[in-house]
């Protein structure tokens, strides 16, 4: 059976709830939390291959991955760790509303496996929406902006799933790396079952994916911890509708994600040009937002916004 372990160290407070996450209990480690974050930065990269537009391609690859209501998936995760947690704020650069979070700076191991008629296409796959969602996203509640944030310390297979640089200059080039790897082999899937693929699509896409105005930018911090990164980085979203909120209902197009290296925290922010749920939102002020207040120059990547 081929598996891969690693150990994953919690930067941000990881908000997961459990059976009832009202009643106070404590946050548990479930595997669904994290193959609903890697399914999603998977198909992040499948809209950027095969087009925003062919849906039935997207379910069928995604499907091979990650299976379906009708089809089990040939990929299981395990995950083992005694963390310990406490109340955290929800916001903290406001203050307001706390919730059981497992706490910062602790590690836990995630294993991954697949099952013995499993191609090796669909397990390298699996692989590459690890690395994915670690790299770009996170898992849990406000994980779009920062809570939640891990990053891989240890692993037992380096070329599969490589573990976090130490070093900010070598972050860009990570990030590159990771991407390339999961539309290298994305295309590999597509090809071998006769998929079409198309160019890159334009913003707004139909759903979250790459496309010519996707955005990825390094942003340096002054924080001294994780919390205090989120609650940096939230100083920076002003309250407008277009970059998410409740009525309507309406998913932020920015991902924010916080790492550790040598240097202090860092955030890495993410955008995807996804269409909005009121057509009188322009996108053009998402973009122009993002341009002049995150700075500092594009993560540019062949196949994933150029």
């Amino acid at each position: 059976m081929r598996k891969v372990e690693i150990e994953l160290m919690t930067v941000t407070p990881l908000f997961l709830g459990g059976s009832d996450p009202r009643s106070g209990q404590p946050p548990e480690l479930r595997p669904p939390s994290f193959r609903g974050a890697m399914r999603y930065w998977y198909r992040a990269v499948l809209g950027g291959v095969v087009g925003d537009k062919n849906l039935q391609a997207v379910r069928q690859l995604e499907t091979m991955v990650f299976g379906s209501t009708d089809v089990g998936s040939p990929i299981s995760l395990r995950i083992r760790g005694n963390l310990k947690w406490s109340l955290h704020d929800i916001l903290p650069h406001k203050n307001a509303g706390k919730r059981n979070a497992f706490n910062p700076e602790q590690t836990f191991w995630l294993t991954m496996s697949a099952s013995p008629a499993c191609p090796d296409l669909v397990w390298t796959n699996a692989c590459m929406a690890l690395n994915l969602m670690l790299t770009l996203g996170g898992v849990g509640l406000r994980s779009r902006r920062g809570m939640g944030s891990l990053q891989v310390v240890q692993s037992s297979n380096l070329q599969l799933v490589p573990v976090f640089p130490k070093q900010e200059s070598e972050v860009e080039e990570f990030v590159e790396i990771v991407i390339r790897s999961a539309i290298r082999h994305i295309q590999a899937l597509a090809d071998y079952k006769k998929i079409a693929m198309h160019g890159l699509p334009k913003a707004p896409t139909q759903f979250p994916c790459a496309a010519r105005d996707a955005d990825i930018r390094l942003y340096r911090m002054k924080a001294t911890d994780g919390v205090k990164a989120v609650a940096e980085l939230m100083k920076l979203f002003p309250k407008q509708k277009w970059l998410g909120g409740i009525s309507p209902r309406q998913a932020s197009p920015v991902w924010a994600r916080v790492f550790k290296v040598d240097e202090g925290y860092r955030c890495l922010f993410t955008l995807l040009p996804s269409k909005l749920v009121q057509e009188s939102h322009d996108y053009s002020k998402v973009k122009q937002w993002f341009e002049n207040t995150v700075g500092q120059a594009c993560v540019l990547v062949k196949g994933w916004n150029s």
